[in-house]
């Protein structure tokens, strides 16, 4: 896959103007990492809408991701605990096939899947927590300060690249072999040839992980330090940051691909919103490869977290098709752009604290702690909101949980303007 990647650089260089030099291995990283947005984000988009459609069920969903949250940072420990051991290339094999088990596992449960959102969203929570703990520390071994920026821009760029055409063919496929008698499937065949399709790539990156050539840390895993050293500036309004990014996170996770669902009724039209999203997500991330630099990140902070807070009033006010479709224009542009910078701010945050080059992956679980807070308080929120108010609720929950993106501003813009 490597020497495909190199067409796909050259084609940036050549004809997008995307033409800096980055380390072979930091290459590698991101092919990886696109091709696993690439799959996740058809997977996440109708593995959810496949737990909701059968009876319609709020609890279910929302159980399912409340279990993934809790779950995410137990895989995010175990992950570090293990990688002095065996070096940081096993926690992201481990997120790799702990994913390729939940897709299998779908496919064996088949219709009665939703029937088993404990296990599956304990195998779920587990992945990402795993996966992602080896993805930041992969990520640390291969950049530096200096061409991060670039780094986040350009692998957003991939990823987005990657999955504009995926959703809206799955779209089409679950479209074309799903039968209907009403609202009651009597095949889901489509869903079962998209999951099998998830299952394959999962392989593929299983295969790919086994070849990457990663140091090894001999420390041990000690979170407990990182918890007990005097805490600077910096990072406690990263914490902050992620608390906030946390509460907002933890609804629109997931909760978009079923209002579009509930407006459409067609697994067709889930999956082109989709391709629209990632569409949007691609012009902004190209954009951001040109432009990106440490100088303009305070005012993209502050314009897109006012796109995303407009896109979340919006949504709240109105769930028609024609608002969601503003809403995908909005909250992608928007979010993209925030993620670039908050991205690059996170990784520097933790690169200045104290003891950092020993305890990088001790720092990077700590972090997920406040993340966790603030989706399971955001999605429990909501959980109740729904279920106590109906639909009012749910709008209500929209608009109060796309306004803490405010809180998540505030601390990075604070953080950053304190590293100047």
């Amino acid at each position: 896959m490597d020497f495909l990647f190199e067409y796909v650089y050259k084609f940036l260089g050549h004809y997008l103007g995307v033409r800096r030099e980055l380390p072979a291995s930091a290459k590698t990283l991101i092919w990886m990492i696109g091709l696993y947005d690439f799959s996740y984000a058809i997977a996440s988009v109708f593995l959810n809408v496949f737990l909701f459609r059968q009876n319609g069920d709020w609890n279910v969903v929302i159980s399912f991701n409340f279990l993934q949250f809790v779950l995410i940072p137990v895989g995010f420990w175990f992950g570090g605990v293990l990688s002095p051991r065996f070096g940081h290339r096993l926690s992201y094999q481990l997120g790799f096939i702990l994913h390729a088990t939940l897709f299998l596992l779908v496919l064996l449960m088949r219709e009665s899947a939703p029937q088993h959102t404990l296990i599956l969203g304990v195998i779920a929570g587990l992945a990402i927590g795993f996966y992602y703990l080896g993805q930041h520390a992969l990520t640390f071994d291969m950049t530096d300060s200096k061409d991060r920026d670039y780094f986040f821009s350009l692998y957003f760029l991939l990823s987005s690249l990657l999955k504009i055409a995926a959703p809206g063919l799955s779209g089409w496929v679950i479209a074309s072999y799903t039968q209907r008698d009403g609202h009651s499937p009597q095949s889901l065949s489509g869903y079962y040839l998209v999951f099998g399709f998830v299952l394959l790539i999962y392989l593929v990156l299983i295969y790919q992980s086994l070849r990457l050539k990663t140091p090894r840390k001999l420390e041990d895993f000690q979170v407990r330090k990182v918890l007990g050293l005097p805490w600077g500036r910096d990072w406690k309004n990263l914490l902050g940051a992620w608390f906030f990014s946390g509460l907002r996170g933890g609804l629109f996770w997931f909760v978009t691909s079923v209002f579009v669902y509930r407006a459409w009724r067609n697994e067709m039209a889930v999956g082109n919103y989709s391709m629209l999203y990632n569409f949007l997500a691609v012009v902004t991330a190209y954009a951001l490869s040109r432009w990106a630099h440490q100088r303009h990140r305070e005012k993209g902070l502050a314009v897109s977290s006012v796109l995303i807070i407009g896109a979340s009033l919006l949504l709240a006010l109105s769930m028609t098709p024609l608002s969601l479709l503003l809403f995908a224009v909005l909250y992608s542009v928007g979010l993209t752009w925030f993620q670039v910078g908050f991205s690059a701010i996170s990784f520097e945050a933790i690169e200045g604290a104290r003891q950092s080059k020993k305890l990088r992956l001790e720092y990077l679980t700590v972090r997920e702690l406040p993340l966790l807070m603030g989706r399971l308080i955001g999605l429990a929120g909501f959980w109740w909101a729904q279920a106590r108010f109906g639909e009012t609720g749910i709008r209500v929950a929209v608009f109060l949980l796309g306004l803490t993106q405010w809180g998540t501003y505030f601390y990075s813009a604070n953080r950053e303007a304190s590293a100047k």
